[in-house]
C-alpha cells in the first residue's frame, strides 16, 4: 500500500469547515429560540484552536532553535496550558437537556460538532509535537513526554469542569490556582471525583491518540 501524506492545508480547511458549521448551527439556534444557552461554544472552539496554533509555533521554533531555550520552554508551557481545552469540550454534553426550545437532537448535533472538532485539534496538536520529540529522543522518552501531557490535560479537565478554573487563570489568578492544584496533588486520593475524572480522560485520550498513532504509522509503512 502506498504511503499516505497528510495535506495540512486541506486538514486545516476541513477543520475550518467543521468550526464554521458549528457556529452556523449555533447562530440558527439563537435566531430560532432567542436563547443564548450555548454561548460558550465560540470561546471553547477558539481555545481548542489555540492549542493547535501554539503547537505549530512550538514546532516551528524547535526546528531551528534549542528546545531547552527559554523561548522553547515558554512555548511548551503555553502549549500545555491550551491543550486540555481540546478535550474539555466533551464535558459540554452535560448542557444537553430537554429544554423545549428546540429539538434535543439538534442540540446533540451542535455539541457533537464541537466535541469532534476539539478532539481532532487535540490529536493533531499532540501528533505534531510528538513527531518533533521522536526526532530528538528515544521512542520511550518521547512517549513518556506525551503521556505526561495527557495526564496533565486530564487533571486540568477536572479543574475546569468541577473547580471552574480555565487557562486564563494562570495569569488572572495564579495564586488561587496554585493552591487548588497543590491541595489536589498533595492528596490525590482525597477527592474521588478528581481521581475519577483524571483517570477516565487519561484512558479516553490515550485510546483515541493511540488508535490514530497506530493508523498513521500503519499507512506510512504500507
Amino acid at each position: 500500500m502506498a504511503s499516505i501524506t497528510i495535506s495540512w492545508r486541506r486538514f486545516i480547511l476541513s477543520l475550518g469547515i467543521l468550526t464554521a458549521a458549528d457556529l452556523i448551527l449555533l447562530g440558527l439556534r439563537i435566531l430560532v429560540t432567542d436563547s443564548s444557552r450555548y454561548r460558550f461554544i465560540p470561546g471553547n472552539l477558539a481555545l481548542a484552536w489555540l492549542s493547535l496554533l501554539t503547537a505549530w509555533l512550538l514546532v516551528r521554533y524547535v526546528k531551528h532553535q534549542a528546545w531547552l531555550s527559554w523561548q522553547g520552554i515558554g512555548l511548551t508551557i503555553l502549549w500545555l496550558l491550551f491543550l486540555p481545552n481540546t478535550w474539555y469540550v466533551l464535558t459540554d454534553f452535560i448542557h444537553v437537556v430537554p429544554t423545549g426550545e428546540i429539538s434535543q437532537l439538534f442540540d446533540i448535533v451542535l455539541i457533537w460538532l464541537l466535541v469532534f472538532t476539539g478532539f481532532v485539534l487535540g490529536i493533531a496538536s499532540l501528533f505534531i509535537v510528538h513527531r518533533q520529540l521522536l526526532a530528538r529522543l528515544r521512542l520511550a522518552s518521547s512517549w513518556a513526554f506525551i503521556e505526561g501531557a495527557i495526564i496533565i490535560s486530564s487533571f486540568a479537565i477536572y479543574l475546569g469542569r468541577d473547580l471552574r478554573w480555565n487557562s486564563w487563570d494562570i495569569i488572572a489568578n495564579p495564586a488561587g490556582l496554585l493552591v487548588n492544584v497543590s491541595n489536589q496533588v498533595a492528596d490525590p486520593f482525597g477527592s474521588p471525583r478528581a481521581l475519577n475524572v483524571t483517570v477516565l480522560f487519561f484512558i479516553l485520550i490515550n485510546l483515541t491518540y493511540g488508535a490514530f498513532w497506530l493508523s498513521a504509522h500503519q499507512t506510512s509503512r504500507g
